[in-house]
């Protein structure tokens, strides 16, 4: 037990509890283990006792047994004769071993094999050795193989397989017995150096699934519906290994799509704007990876970066570590790079902006088939055969499992993984801020304003003019300000905590809460910050004194200031400018515009390359001119307004201006823009983003149509595939 004890002490246990805890209990408190078992199936015990004498002899081979009785097997022979297709192995196996018996000269009786079987769990910890034939044949093979690098099995085999394993090899390789082997004895642990322990398969309900309450989802369900990668995955990544998985198919699904459905996304994507411009990487170069546009080098050192980890995860049996790092990687590619990069792909021809985004995706994606071959295989030999071997030709290895692990070759850049860092999550401050006062991203804004908690960062990201052209454009701003006094568009109210501070303070309790109220809350904050309290002058006799107020006295409350919102973390505060002006407001119609044309592009599946001819067609009562006021005039142009129900938006424009030249005040006239005006002041723009030749109004006699509304305003639109080179 002793010896046992400190060879499970120098396993590296993980979780690292196992240890001391449930395997060590069972190894301090275990009793004798009972080898023999009463059944037909299993590895005959190889003890045979003279029935007359009772003496105990234990035979080490057949060798062993057939120089006790050359005849021993014989009836297995018999057996054989008669069923040619016997395994010569199950010689030695019930029932024909229970014929073999053997007599000793000068010794009455005959010995016979007790009727036992040896517990089937000393067969799986017999396994290091026993695999081999070891001690009698393959010594080279089994001194190489021995001690495992590492087990796992569930947590259930700490009274099973591990205890079996452990027992054994610490019973058979003493000094001693290795002497004897002419072996030297293990160093370290034996016979395997680390365990992962691995929590039980639960069902959603969180009970143990078993075959008897048929409560599990059948593997070849989930291979068929979601795939092997992602049963894999999902076991990999759904938390560590020795924490319970609660399964279904549809948390497999949920699971893969966060990295092996991302990335055939992603490479879905690449092989279709690789295809338009019949991209190979042999050919068509790009700038060096320290020439490329910000965004490139980063996540290209976000690559390195994730190499390390991947890498450095798995040499310490940490599957699911290496498995987060390739899901952060994956988000990172997917929803910012790539989201971030779409317009270089748009552009048409190879120009180098275009050039360097296809290389870098291709470098990502070559990179993640091999640092993610481990985890999701079959992810990871598809994406090598396609963007490897196809362009590769026969130089390249045939399978990404003969590749070697990948050496760093990119620049790690950790001042420019650390801006990024910033710079997404100032991004994502301020898409909280759009949802929490439900103002879609389409609808720009004036301005944002950011106050990073490290200034030298927020003054390194302010003097960049592509980080705020960045952010610019993932908030949809007109302008992003940093400002270098961190005032970040919020009030911040004081209060003294009058339940702490009244018994402290006596009279004095209300000349302080004066003083502080008629400081700005924004230096009261300040002054907290940086000293922890602040001193308050308190008229009294002697000239007054100064009394000092802990922050804890004091409680700190921020407001947005009136049109504005903000959303705060420990790296930044952003603050948006929520005021909408016309012309704010007729971009935004516009922007929805473009959604509802591009989504009805997409359901119809014309090819990203396809030209189109646009038709809108609005509704009558969508044209309209608005009147405001309440005098007998303002009724009056009112009532004129309301011929106007039937016309298009140049009639409207022309009512408004004949009101107008009639004497009604400027400001309490607005015409409602048809989205037809709208677009037209933003035609070129318009072509461009939705490949079109034409932008017709009225209906297109042959093309798909489609019912749209835009904040309230409903048309109807027409779609239509031109020929290449089609004017319009």
């Amino acid at each position: 037990k002793r010896e046992a004890l400190a060879n499970s002490g120098a396993v590296d246990w993980m979780p690292e509890h196992i240890r001391d805890g449930r395997f060590g209990d069972f190894l301090r408190n275990n009793v004798d283990w009972a080898l023999s078992r009463e059944r037909f199936w299993g590895t005959p015990l190889n003890l045979w006792i003279n029935d007359e004498t009772g003496r105990l002899d234990c035979p080490a081979s057949v060798a062993e047994i057939e120089e006790r009785n050359p005849e021993a097997f014989a009836a297995f022979r018999e057996a054989k004769k008669r069923r040619p297709d016997l395994d010569p192995d199950l010689m030695v196996h019930k029932p024909w071993v229970d014929e073999v018996t053997w007599t000793r000269p000068g010794e009455p009786g005959v010995y016979r094999r007790v009727p036992e079987v040896i517990d089937c769990w000393f067969d799986s910890g017999a396994m290091p050795f026993a695999q081999w034939g070891f001690p009698h044949r393959n010594r080279e093979r089994f001194l190489a193989s021995f001690p495992a690098d590492y087990i796992t099995e569930a947590v259930d085999q700490t009274r099973g397989w591990f205890y079996s394993l452990l027992m054994i090899s610490t019973l058979l390789f003493d000094e001693d017995t290795c002497a004897r082997l002419s072996i030297a004895p293990p160093e370290g642990p034996h016979p395997f150096r680390s365990c992962l322990v691995l929590g039980h398969v639960t069902d959603p309900k969180g009970r143990k699934e078993s075959k008897s309450l048929g409560n599990y989802t059948p593997p070849e369900k989930t291979f068929a519906e979601a795939g092997s990668d992602a049963f894999r995955w999902f076991f990999l990544s759904a938390g560590p290994p020795w924490a319970g998985r609660r399964h279904s198919l549809d948390n497999v699904r949920a699971a893969a799509r966060e990295f092996p459905l991302k990335i055939r996304n992603v490479h879905s994507f690449f092989t279709i704007y690789a295809a338009i411009d019949d991209f190979d990487p042999e050919v068509h170069e790009a700038r060096r990876p320290a020439e490329r546009a910000p965004l490139d080098r980063w996540i290209l050192s976000h690559l390195e970066a994730t190499t390390a980890s991947v890498g450095a995860a798995l040499e310490r049996t940490d599957a699911y570590e290496a498995a987060r790092a390739l899901a952060a990687f994956a988000e990172s590619l997917s929803n910012w790079w790539l989201r971030r990069s779409r317009r270089r792909f748009w552009t048409a021809g190879l120009d180098p902006e275009k050039r360097d985004a296809l290389t870098t995706l291709h470098e990502a994606l070559t990179r993640v088939s091999r640092i993610a071959a481990p985890l999701t295989p079959f992810l990871a030999e598809d994406l090598h055969r396609n963007l490897v071997v196809g362009p590769g030709g026969s130089d390249a290895p045939e399978s990404v499992h003969l590749t070697d692990w990948p050496d760093p070759v990119f620049p790690l850049d950790e001042r420019l993984n650390e801006e990024m860092a910033a710079v997404r999550e100032i991004a994502s401050l301020g898409l909280r801020v759009r949802t929490e006062q439900g103002i879609r991203v389409r609808q720009p804004l004036a301005a944002a304003t950011v106050a990073t908690a490290d200034r030298a960062l927020g003054e390194r990201l302010a003097a960049d003019r592509e980080y705020r052209a960045l952010l610019a454009d993932e908030l949809n701003v007109k302008e992003v300000v940093f400002r270098a006094d961190g005032d970040d568009g919020r009030e911040w109210i004081v209060r003294p905590d009058f339940r702490r501070l009244g018994p402290k303070l006596g009279k004095r309790m209300q000349p302080v809460r004066r003083a502080l109220a008629a400081l700005p809350g924004a230096e009261v904050k300040r002054r907290l910050d940086a000293d922890g309290e602040i001193s308050l002058p308190v008229p009294g006799g002697n000239g007054g004194e100064t009394v000092r107020i802990e922050a804890a006295d004091l409680t700190v409350e921020s407001r947005a200031r009136s049109g504005r919102a903000a959303a705060a973390s420990e790296t930044a505060t952003v603050g948006l400018d929520l005021e909408l002006t016309d012309a704010l407001r007729r971009e935004g119609r516009y922007r929805e515009l473009l959604n509802r044309v591009q989504t009805f592009r997409k359901e119809l599946d014309l090819p990203y390359t396809a030209r189109i001819r646009v038709g809108l067609a609005e509704h009558a009562a969508a044209m309209k001119t608005v009147a405001t006021g309440k005098t007998a005039r303002d009724k009056q142009v009112a009532a004129a307004m309301k011929t106007v129900a039937a016309g298009n938006a140049a009639r409207a424009k022309q009512v408004a201006a004949a009101v107008r030249a009639k004497g009604a005040p400027t400001e309490q006239i607005a015409t409602v823009a048809s989205l037809l005006a709208i677009a037209r002041e933003r035609e070129a723009h318009f072509l461009e983003e939705t490949l079109s030749v034409a932008l017709v109004e009225g209906a297109l006699p042959h093309a798909a149509r489609r019912e749209i509304e835009v904040e309230g305003e409903p048309a109807t639109l027409f779609v239509e595939a031109v020929a290449e080179g089609t004017a319009e």
